[in-house]
């Protein structure tokens, strides 16, 4: 079982579909059951990735797989030597495939999430053109709870602030409540993303926690339900609602300096000069307790097209303390590079089978474990990569100069992408060389040439 389990931890992240925008409701039809005769299992997840299970390795009579929504369906694949079962668009939210392998059988779980944004035409009117900063009240209760349970993971939470400090006084005298124990349970199992992105999705209705209309949810197999009934009652018993309601004029100062510092919809304008791809919204959801795990959402629906983006806080300085041009490039920074991959994964899809051959040797770009296939790697490669371009072309080459070191550093250093440097500089070059006749979205076949040579050479 724990050879299992480490297996699954490292695999189960990954396992993400796509899906196109369709009824948000929720689908009741008969869960369709296959099966598959095989030793040796292969997933192929849209295309993007392609996973081996070994029988030998399995234990767990059951496996879950929980696809979540992201703008766009790609079919995928459980498959093997004789036999395919696909996994598509079919209406059908649970799936099950009977995995045998000699006289045992695992029974494959899968949760598909549908369309979970519900766009009408008031909530269009009103956030059309729009960057929206917001602190939500259920979502800043998930990120308290997070704060008060005991071995959170390292990096999970900001511990190095006033605001901290203010959250243990408040409610350290509710920290024997029950939803805690629960909640550890919840973060053990690697289930932090998905409890707080779904937190996302609820609102208080006077003192009642309830769904919201816009979103049904950010991942799929809601968590955050499943605690729902303790984390309803901590908040009654703590009067959490009058907490957040002394912090408000904080959190809107964090919402404002989030807003002008990032100046998001100044690279929002920049990307879509530069690539194909159109935003109508964005949703810049934050925390002061985040501990710096950003994720994003892209959600489409009634042709409606919204950016959602998880994030941490921004340091408490207000834009005029700043230094000019630096520091409003590193704060964009941690946005931007959450932004664009809006506008470069869709690219970059076009490219697939080109990406997965020039960057067929993946180790020798990616050391660390995450972003183990070729297209993950090259998007994030890509994506922090476009923001050095963004940097250059809008506050200049003396700015460029002095903010592209701390990013070059941090994704070779910290994040194992080890050639990043030179692959910035080259982009850059192609950038300049192309400048006046070429938009980012066409030196995709060039930084791909360039690409293919260093990872043949030795």
């Amino acid at each position: 079982m724990t050879n299992k389990i480490s297996f699954l931890k490292k695999f189960l992240p990954l396992i993400i579909v796509i899906s196109t925008s369709c009824s948000s409701k929720i689908y009741k039809q008969k869960p369709a059951i296959r099966s598959l005769k095989t030793e040796t299992l292969s997933v192929n997840y849209q295309g993007l990735l392609v996973q081996t299970l070994e029988s030998k390795n399995i234990n767990e009579d059951t496996i879950q797989f929980d696809f979540t929504y992201w703008n766009g369906w790609k079919d995928s694949k459980f498959y093997s030597e004789k036999d395919t079962v696909f996994i598509t668009n079919n209406g059908i939210e649970r799936e099950f495939i009977n995995w045998i392998s000699g006289k045992d059988t695992t029974v494959l779980d899968i949760y598909k999430q549908f369309n979970p944004g519900t766009y009408d035409a008031h909530y269009k009117a009103k956030n059309q053109g729009k960057v929206n900063v917001t602190i939500p009240e259920v979502y800043e209760l998930t990120q308290i709870l997070f704060a008060l349970t005991d071995h959170a993971k390292p990096g999970l939470v900001d511990r190095n602030t006033e605001y901290y400090k203010r959250v243990q006084a408040y409610f350290s005298p509710f920290k024997n409540h029950p939803v805690f124990k629960k909640l550890q349970t919840e973060l053990n199992n690697d289930l932090y993303i998905n409890l707080r992105e779904n937190s996302a999705a609820y609102l208080f209705d006077g003192q009642n926690i309830v769904l919201s209309h816009t979103y049904s949810g950010f991942r799929a197999r809601d968590k955050f339900k499943k605690l729902l009934p303790l984390i309803q009652d901590f908040a009654l018993k703590s009067d959490f609602q009058n907490f957040y309601k002394q912090e408000k004029p904080f959190y809107e100062k964090l919402e404002s300096l989030e807003y002008e510092n990032a100046q998001i919809k100044e690279a929002w304008d920049w990307l879509q000069i530069q690539f194909p791809s159109r935003v109508d919204a964005y949703r810049i959801i934050m925390s002061p307790l985040e501990g710096g795990w950003h994720s994003i959402r892209f959600f489409e629906n009634n042709n409606f097209k919204e950016n959602i983006i998880f994030m941490s806080a921004p340091p408490l300085i207000s834009k005029d303390q700043a230094g000019p041009g630096i520091n409003d490039a590193l704060v964009l920074r941690r946005i931007f590079t959450e932004m664009d991959h809006n506008y470069v994964n869709p690219t970059s899809d076009k490219y697939l089978k080109d990406i997965n051959e020039a960057m067929s040797n993946v180790g020798k770009w990616n050391i660390k474990n995450s972003y183990r296939s070729p297209s993950e790697t090259f998007n994030e490669y890509m994506t922090w990569a476009v923001f050095g371009l963004y940097i250059y072309d809008r506050f200049g080459e003396a700015t460029y100069n002095k903010v592209v070191s701390q990013p070059v550093d941090f994704m070779e250093k910290n994040r194992g992408f080890v050639k990043f440097g030179d692959f910035n500089k080259y982009l850059l070059e192609l950038f300049k060389k192309h400048k006046q006749e070429k938009k980012v979205v066409e030196l995709y076949p060039e930084i791909l040439k360039w690409v293919k040579n260093e990872n043949s050479n030795s």
